[in-house]
């Protein structure tokens, strides 16, 4: 067989230039065709298993350097500490691993290590790790299509929007312009009927003006006295008439004018044609662990539910009173600091205590709470008892930040990981954003919870009714409970 341009190390010992063909990781040496039977032959390495050059050259540089020796000592490595992931000559155990008490035997250690559960758990995880990467790649691939259709379909929805504006804007100008045709028609109107009294009345006033010239011409001086008193009436009952006239409303100076208001209208109350949003959510993607699976499936076969141990945190804590005499606590959580905040129903207040029991502040509410839970470091959310919305409150501030409203009345509140957890009447286990807008909905017609947590996939909720804690699937089927009469 050709070899790979390395020298036989055995040979070249002995000054003889022979290559190499195989590989002992054993004894760490390159070994040619002669060497290798005469090595196949020796007592102390016929177990040892040799590779051709040609698959030892495929190794990584990484694990063509891992030695049979320890660097340190120049000792062969005997045993493998478990404690430090190492492993370890005799002189190692005398020093630096002098403490430790899991050593364990080399040889043990990697006996039959190719073909154990390890191994294939660890090939499987890279199997697992390789098919999940694909998934998340092909997962983006599948995003960046959605977006190029999303972006057609805003683009769409724009232009959408601006030919309805125009339509609009188009209706508005026919509007306009029929009301500017109707005032000009009617103050036309009025004015021609306006111009029409003063010709009458001027007629009038020439008329008397030609009588008087006459009179004054031909008519005795008795007549004339006489008849330009007459005429002088006529003329004061004219002079009203004109008068009157004029305090009308089509003899007085009339325009019309156009102020169009739309620019600073559709600067004030459309600054834009929309809001283009980006939404952000967790992957569908569901990755892939086949060793976990299996501790899921060993774990449903022996509930670990039946394990729990109760153990009291802090004992014979005193809640303040307040203006009722009595005190209702539906629900309590844990702030920041290692802080308790409790609901007091009849109260209307969140009662606030110190990490070691002591009372530190209430937070009054407008309404009686049932359920809290927190939505960060200085946020919590409430429930109110006696309708359907959740209110967002500062822990520090006493503030409403937001508040949202359920399709019923809310009988369990929880939050994890941006999303809360609600058992609404009448409709069951709701998923919602952190702005309550709902993402799935999970049937179940037990009402008599008072907490309920969704926690990967498993739902954890507590009968007070029953004495127990139950867990069930996404589809509100029951797998198992734990029941205790505290």
């Amino acid at each position: 067989m050709a070899a790979s341009g390395r020298l036989c190390d055995i040979c070249e010992t002995r000054n003889i230039t022979v290559f190499a063909t195989d590989w002992c990781p054993e004894c760490e040496q390159s070994l040619c065709e002669l060497c290798k039977s005469y090595h196949s032959a020796s007592k102390l390495s016929k177990t040892h298993e040799t590779i051709p050059f040609e698959s030892f050259d495929k190794l990584p540089g990484a694990v063509k350097e891992i030695k049979n020796d320890c660097s340190d000592h120049e000792a062969r490595f005997e045993y493998y500490c478990s404690q430090h992931e190492v492993p370890c000559c005799v002189e190692c155990m005398k020093t630096t691993h002098a403490e430790c008490r899991h050593l364990t035997p080399l040889h043990k250690v990697i006996e039959h290590y190719k073909t154990s559960n390890a191994l294939s758990d660890f090939e499987q995880t890279l199997t697992d790790f390789l098919n999940n990467i694909n998934s998340l790649i092909h997962g983006r691939f599948d995003n960046k299509s959605l977006l190029a259709d999303e972006k057609e379909i805003c683009l769409k929805e724009i232009a959408d929007t601006k030919r309805n504006v125009i339509a609009h804007l188009d209706q508005l100008e026919i509007k306009l312009k029929a009301e500017v045709e109707m005032l000009h028609e009617e103050h036309l109107h009025a004015i021609e009927e306006t111009i029409q009294e003063f010709e009458l009345l001027k007629t009038d006033v020439a008329k008397m003006q030609e009588e008087a010239h006459i009179i004054k011409q031909y008519a005795s001086d008795f007549q004339l006295f006489i008849a330009v008193r007459d005429l002088e009436h006529t003329v004061k009952h004219l002079e009203r008439d004109m008068h009157l006239l004029i305090k009308k409303d089509s003899a007085k100076q009339i325009s019309i004018s156009c102020s169009p208001t739309v620019v600073q209208s559709i600067e004030t109350v459309l600054p834009s044609l929309g809001n283009v949003n980006v939404i952000t959510k967790e992957s569908d993607i569901k990755l892939v662990n086949q060793r976990e699976k299996q501790a899921q499936l060993s774990a449903i076969a022996t509930p670990c539910i039946d394990k729990i141990q109760l153990k009291a945190l802090l004992q014979n804590i005193k809640l303040p009173s307040g203006n009722k005499t009595e005190l209702v606590i539906y629900d309590n959580c844990f702030l920041s600091n290692g802080r308790l905040a409790f609901t007091d129903k009849l109260n209307k207040r969140l009662i606030v205590l110190k990490d070691n029991g002591e009372h530190e502040k209430d937070i009054p509410l407008s309404f009686m709470p049932n359920a809290i839970a927190v939505v960060s470091e200085t946020q919590a959310a409430v429930s109110d008892c006696s309708g359907n919305a959740i209110t967002v409150i500062g822990i520090e501030s006493a503030r409403v930040g937001y508040s949202f409203q359920m399709d019923g009345t809310i009988f369990a509140l929880s939050f994890r990981k941006g999303q809360f957890f609600i058992l609404v009447d009448g409709i069951g286990f709701c998923i919602t954003d952190v702005e309550g807008n709902v993402i799935n909905k999970i049937p179940y017609s037990q009402t008599d919870i008072l907490f309920a947590m969704l926690i990967d996939d498993r739902i954890y909720f507590s009968h007070w009714k029953r004495d127990r804690v139950v867990c069930c699937d996404l589809k509100g089927k029951d797998i198992h409970e734990f029941k205790d009469k505290k």
